[in-house]
C-alpha cells in the first residue's frame, strides 16, 4: 500500500513539473514575441501594407526637322496578365485555378485561349513583370477585370503609354521599335534603373537614343487593407516624360523616296527583261539622300520594309512569318523586310566606285587628271580575257572621259600595272586599299542606327586571311557541286589557291568587282564628299535633344570622318566626268535623263555615276549615284536594286524621279517609272 501511494505521489510530481514547464516555455515565447520581437513584427505588419506602384512615363517623340510628328504616343486601356503566376515553364496553365482563369479572359477579350497563351509566351515580352495580353479594351472590360479580382487572379487593367506611328510604315527601318527589356539587359549596369516588363527601344533610332527618349517612370506607395483597398497615399513621385528627338529627315522628302523606290522595283519587273529575255527580279532596293554640305540624312528607304505597329502588343505568328519566312517549310520568300539595306546591305559597287579607283591610280603616279590611257574593247591578264561593257575599242581617253563612257578597260590597264609594281616590291604599297578606307569603304561611317556594316576592300593579308579561315569550307562545297558547274569551278579555284592575290584579283577591284563588297550608304558619302570639295562627314539623322518643355537639351553635330585627299585638278576631272555621265549625249546616263519630258539639265545640272554589278550567277545589280545641283551640291541621291539589271536601266531612272520631286519638277504621286537605255556599263 506504501508502495503504491509513493508510485502515485511521483507520478504527480512528474506531471505538475512537466506542466510548469510546458507553462513557463510558451510564457518565454510569448514574452520574446511581444516584448524582444515586437517592434520588428510591427515593422513587418506596417511593410506588408504597404504597395509600391509604378506609372509609366510617356516616351519621347521622334520628329521631322520641321517639327512633323513620326513617332508620337497614345494612352491605351491594357488587360495584362501575370505569366509566372498563370502559366507553368511549357506555356502550360499553372493549375486547375489558372486554367479557369484563361477560360474567363479568353471569353472577355473575345479570344481564342490559344492566342491569350501565345500572347503570355511572346518572346518579345519579359516574364518579370506582367504581359499585356490586349490593347485598346473597353471600359466595359477593364471594370470587369477590376471590380472581379477573384475571378482573375494574376490579371490587372492599365493604362500604357504605347508608340503610334502617324504615317504607318514610313521611316520604319529608322524609328526602329520598342520590346520589352530582356533578363540579360536587367543584368546590365546600363539598365539599372528599369524594371522587369519595361519598354525599350530595341532596334533604329528607338535603340539609340534610349537614354533620351524614355521618360523616368513615377513611384506611388499606397496603404492598403489584407484585401488590397488603398487607405492612403503614402508618397509618391510623378512620372516624367521623354525627351523628343528632331531627325534630319524630311517628311515630304522620306515619303516620297519610298513610294518611288517601291514602285519603280515593282515596275521594273514587267518593264525590262534580261538578254535571255526573261523579267527581271529586282526584289528588293534601297535609296538614300544626303546634304553634302553636313552629311545629315534627308531621307532613307529600304525595299521591302515593315509596319512598327505589329510590335505594339507582340507580334502575332502570322506577322512573324513575313518578318522572319521558314523557306525550309515553303514559307514564302520576303526577301527580308526587316534588313536596312542602306547599312546592313553588302554589294560589289560596280562602276560607281571608278571614282575611287581613278583616285588611287592618280595618287600612285599611274596617270594623271589629264593622262589619256587606251580603251579597247577588252583586256587580256594571265591568258584570261577581261571584257568592257562596250566591246568597241574607243581609243585613248583621260579620267573625265573613261568615268563619262564607264570604260572598264582603261580602269583594268591602271590596275595591272599596279599589281606589277606591288608585286615587285618586298612589302607592296598596296594603294587601293588605302584610298579606298580614306573615301570611307571597309570602315563604319558611325550613323546613328545600330548594325551599320563596313563592307569589305580586299587586300593580299586580308585575303590570305580569309583563304585560310575558309578554305576547308570552300573545298568541302566545291566537292558537293555539280561537275562543269561556274559554282563549282570558283569553289575549286578557292580551296586551291585563294589566298593568292593576282592580276585578275586587282583588275576586277578596279571597277567595283571582285570581293569588293560597299553599302549604299558608304557609296553616298564618298559622292557627297566629291559634291561638297572632299569631307566625308558622319552621316546622321539625330539633330537635337528637346525635352518635354521646348527647350534645348543638345545638338547633336556630325563628325569629320576622313579628307579625300585630291587637290584641285584631280577633284575637277572626277567632277567633270561625273556631269558628262548624265548631260553628255554619249553619257550613260544620259538616256534615262531624256526619256520622255527631257530632265532639265540645263537648269538643274546633275552630276552621278551608273553602276551594273555582276554577282553570278544572279543578274546584275543596279547602281545610281548622283548629286545636285551640279554647280552647288545640295543633295546626294544613290539607289540600289537588287537584280535590277543595268544602272542605266533601273537605277538612274528611279533617281531622276527623286530629283524631280525634289526640284518640284513632278510630285511623286504623279511620276512614273520609264526605264533607261540597256547599257550593261
Amino acid at each position: 500500500m506504501a508502495n503504491s501511494d509513493s508510485s502515485s505521489a511521483l507520478r504527480l510530481t512528474f506531471l505538475t513539473v512537466l506542466v510548469i514547464a510546458l507553462f513557463l516555455a510558451l510564457f518565454s515565447r510569448l514574452w520574446f514575441l511581444q516584448v524582444l520581437a515586437g517592434d520588428r513584427f510591427a515593422e513587418l505588419a506596417d511593410t506588408n501594407r504597404l504597395r509600391t506602384v509604378y506609372v509609366d512615363a510617356p516616351r519621347g517623340r521622334m520628329l521631322d526637322r520641321e517639327g512633323d510628328e513620326l513617332v508620337k504616343n497614345r494612352p491605351s486601356l491594357t488587360i495584362s496578365a501575370d505569366r509566372q503566376l498563370l502559366l507553368d515553364g511549357a506555356g502550360e496553365p499553372a493549375d486547375e485555378t489558372a486554367e479557369k482563369v484563361l477560360e474567363r479572359l479568353s471569353q472577355l477579350l473575345q479570344l481564342d485561349r490559344e492566342a491569350v497563351v501565345e500572347r503570355m509566351t511572346s518572346q518579345h515580352y519579359s516574364p518579370l513583370g506582367h504581359i499585356p495580353i490586349a490593347f485598346d479594351v473597353t471600359q466595359e472590360v477593364v471594370y470587369a477585370v477590376r471590380s472581379q479580382q477573384e475571378l482573375f487572379p494574376g490579371v490587372i487593367a492599365e493604362v500604357l503609354p504605347v508608340r503610334t506611328y502617324p504615317h504607318g510604315e514610313l521611316a520604319a527601318h529608322l524609328v526602329g521599335y520598342l520590346n520589352q527589356i530582356s533578363r540579360e539587359q536587367l543584368a546590365d549596369p546600363a539598365f539599372a534603373e528599369y524594371r522587369g516588363g519595361e519598354q525599350v527601344g530595341r532596334t533604329g533610332l528607338e535603340a539609340v537614343y534610349e537614354a533620351d527618349l524614355r521618360g523616368r517612370p513615377g513611384r506611388r506607395t499606397l496603404e492598403v487593407t489584407a484585401r488590397n483597398t488603398v487607405i492612403d497615399v503614402v508618397a509618391e513621385t510623378e512620372a516624367r516624360s521623354g525627351n523628343d528627338l528632331v531627325t534630319s529627315l524630311d517628311l515630304d522628302l522620306q515619303q516620297a523616296v519610298e513610294t518611288l523606290l517601291a514602285d519603280g522595283i515593282v515596275a521594273s519587273r514587267d518593264e525590262i527583261h534580261t538578254a535571255s529575255g526573261r523579267n527581271l527580279p529586282s526584289p528588293a532596293g534601297s535609296a538614300v539622300v544626303l546634304d553634302p554640305r553636313d552629311g545629315r540624312v534627308l531621307a532613307m528607304a529600304s525595299y521591302p520594309t515593315f509596319d512598327p505597329s505589329e510590335f505594339v502588343g507582340g507580334l502575332s505568328s502570322e506577322y512573324a512569318r513575313y518578318l522572319f519566312p521558314d523557306l525550309a517549310a515553303g514559307d514564302e520568300d520576303t526577301h527580308a523586310p526587316m534588313l536596312n539595306r542602306n547599312i546592313q546591305g553588302e554589294y560589289p559597287p560596280g562602276s560607281v566606285f571608278k571614282t575611287v579607283t581613278g583616285a588611287a591610280f592618280m595618287e600612285a603616279g599611274l596617270t594623271g587628271p589629264e593622262t589619256t590611257v587606251p580603251c579597247p574593247g577588252s583586256y587580256e591578264v594571265g591568258g584570261i580575257t577581261f571584257r568592257n561593257w562596250n566591246n568597241v575599242d574607243e581609243g585613248p581617253m583621260a579620267l573625265a572621259q573613261a568615268l563619262r563612257r564607264s570604260c572598264d578597260t582603261y580602269f583594268y590597264d591602271l590596275a595591272y600595272r599596279q599589281w606589277q609594281r606591288e608585286q615587285s616590291q618586298t612589302e607592296p604599297n598596296e594603294i587601293l586599299p588605302e584610298v579606298a578606307e580614306r573615301f570611307g569603304f571597309g570602315r563604319r561611317l558611325g550613323i546613328d542606327l545600330p548594325s551599320e556594316l563596313t563592307g569589305y576592300v580586299p587586300s593580299r593579308a586580308l585575303k590570305q586571311q580569309r583563304w585560310l579561315e575558309r578554305r576547308d569550307l570552300w573545298c568541302a562545297q566545291a566537292e558537293e557541286s555539280e561537275p562543269g558547274s561556274y559554282r563549282r569551278a570558283v569553289l575549286e579555284d578557292n580551296c586551291v589557291s585563294g589566298g593568292a592575290w593576282r592580276g585578275g584579283d586587282a583588275v576586277n577591284s578596279s571597277i567595283g568587282q571582285g570581293e569588293i563588297l560597299t553599302t549604299p550608304l558608304q557609296v553616298a558619302a564618298h559622292y557627297a564628299a566629291i559634291a561638297n570639295g572632299g569631307t566625308i562627314h558622319q552621316p546622321l539623322l539625330g539633330m537635337r535633344i528637346v525635352g518635354a518643355d521646348g527647350e534645348v537639351v543638345r545638338e547633336i553635330v556630325p563628325e569629320v570622318v576622313s579628307e579625300l585627299g585630291l587637290d584641285d585638278a584631280e577633284l575637277a576631272a572626277i567632277r567633270r566626268g561625273l556631269e558628262e555621265v548624265v548631260m553628255h549625249e554619249r553619257g550613260t546616263a544620259y538616256g534615262a535623263f531624256q526619256r520622255g519630258t527631257p530632265f532639265p539639265l540645263d537648269e538643274i545640272p546633275i552630276a552621278g555615276k551608273t553602276g551594273t554589278a555582276e554577282l553570278k550567277p544572279k543578274v546584275p545589280y543596279a547602281w545610281f549615284a548622283a548629286y545636285a545641283p551640279a554647280n552647288d551640291p545640295q543633295y546626294v541621291v544613290v539607289v540600289n536594286v537588287e537584280e535590277g539589271g543595268g544602272g542605266s536601266q533601273t537605277a538612274a531612272p528611279i533617281a531622276r524621279n527623286i530629283f524631280e520631286h525634289i526640284f518640284g519638277i513632278v510630285d511623286a504621286e504623279d511620276n512614273q517609272f520609264d526605264s533607261g537605255d540597256p547599257i550593261y556599263d
